[in-house]
C-alpha cells in the first residue's frame, strides 16, 4: 500500500504511464521497440516496448479518471490525425489545420501529462519539475474543473516520409525551455511535438497566435526532422544503444 498522488489516500497503486501507452505503441508498428532519448546524464532502459509506467504516483480509481483525456488525445493525434488535419499555409510557414477538435479536451491532456511525469519518480521525467504549479495542473483531467490560462499550448508535428511511412522511431524526455523568456515544457508524443506554457505570462507573437484555444480551427505547425536537432539527438541515441548491445552480446559471448 502507498500514498496515491491524486486521491492522497493509502492504497494498491498500478502501472501509470505519464505519456500514455498508446504513444508508445504507435512508435512500434513498424516492428521496432521504441528508442528512449535523452540528453540528461541519467540512467534508465533505452527501449520502452510498453511504454514508461511508474507503480508509484495512481491507484487504480484515479489512473481511470484520465481515461477520457488520454483517449481522446490518442484519437486526435493518432487515430485520426491524419484524416483530421490538412495542410495549409501559415504566413511563412506551411502548417496543419483541423475542424470541429475539442482543444480544450486537448489541452487538458496535455497538462495531466505533465503533472503525472511531474509526480513521477522514473528518471526519464526527471526534467519535468512543475514545483509551484504542480497543484494547479493537478486537476487537469477533471472537466469541471476550470484549466487556469497559464497554461497554454502550441502543437507541431514532422511530416511523414515518403519512403518510410513512419517519422521517429523514438520518444525524446520532456524538457523545461523558454519562449521570449516564457516558462514552457516541450513534450514529444510520436509525430507530435507540444509546446505547453506553465507560465502566468502569455506567449508572444507568433506562438499566441497559433496556441489551443484561440481560434475555431486548430493549427498544427509542420517541421522538418532530418535537420533538426531531435533527430541529431536521436540518431546519437540509437547509436549508443546499437553500442551497448554488440558490447553485452561480446560479454556473453566471453563466458561461453
Amino acid at each position: 500500500m502507498s500514498r496515491c498522488r491524486l486521491c492522497g489516500e493509502e492504497r494498491e497503486l498500478v502501472k501509470a504511464h505519464a505519456i500514455p501507452e498508446a504513444f508508445f505503441r504507435v512508435l512500434r508498428s513498424g516492428g521496432e521497440t521504441p528508442l528512449l532519448i535523452s540528453d540528461a546524464p541519467h540512467p534508465f532502459p533505452r527501449r520502452a516496448p510498453i511504454g514508461v509506467y511508474d507503480t508509484g504516483i495512481l491507484c487504480g480509481e484515479c489512473e481511470r479518471t484520465f481515461d477520457r483525456v488520454d483517449s481522446y488525445a490518442a484519437e486526435v493525434l493518432i487515430t485520426r490525425f491524419e484524416e483530421l488535419f490538412k495542410p495549409v499555409r501559415f504566413g511563412e510557414r506551411i502548417a496543419l489545420q483541423a475542424e470541429g477538435i475539442d482543444q480544450e479536451l486537448l489541452l487538458r491532456f496535455l497538462v495531466a501529462t505533465l503533472w503525472r511525469a511531474s509526480v513521477s519518480t522514473h528518471p526519464f521525467y526527471t526534467r519535468v519539475q512543475l514545483g509551484r504549479y504542480e497543484a494547479e495542473a493537478k486537476m487537469a483531467a477533471d472537466v469541471a474543473y476550470e484549466l487556469p490560462s497559464m497554461f497554454a499550448a502550441v502543437l507541431s508535428a514532422w511530416p511523414v516520409l515518403a519512403n518510410d511511412g513512419s517519422v521517429v522511431h523514438g520518444l525524446m524526455d520532456p524538457f523545461a525551455e523558454r519562449w521570449d523568456g516564457v516558462n514552457a515544457y516541450r513534450l514529444y508524443l510520436g509525430r507530435v511535438v507540444a509546446y505547453i506554457k506553465v507560465d502566468r505570462r502569455p506567449f508572444r507573437s507568433p506562438l499566441v497566435d497559433l496556441t489551443l484555444r484561440r481560434h475555431d480551427l486548430t493549427f498544427v505547425i509542420q517541421r522538418e526532422f532530418a535537420a533538426s536537432k531531435d533527430f541529431a539527438a536521436m540518431v546519437k541515441t540509437a547509436k549508443q544503444s546499437r553500442k551497448a548491445a554488440e558490447i553485452a552480446r561480446a560479454r556473453g559471448k566471453a563466458r561461453i
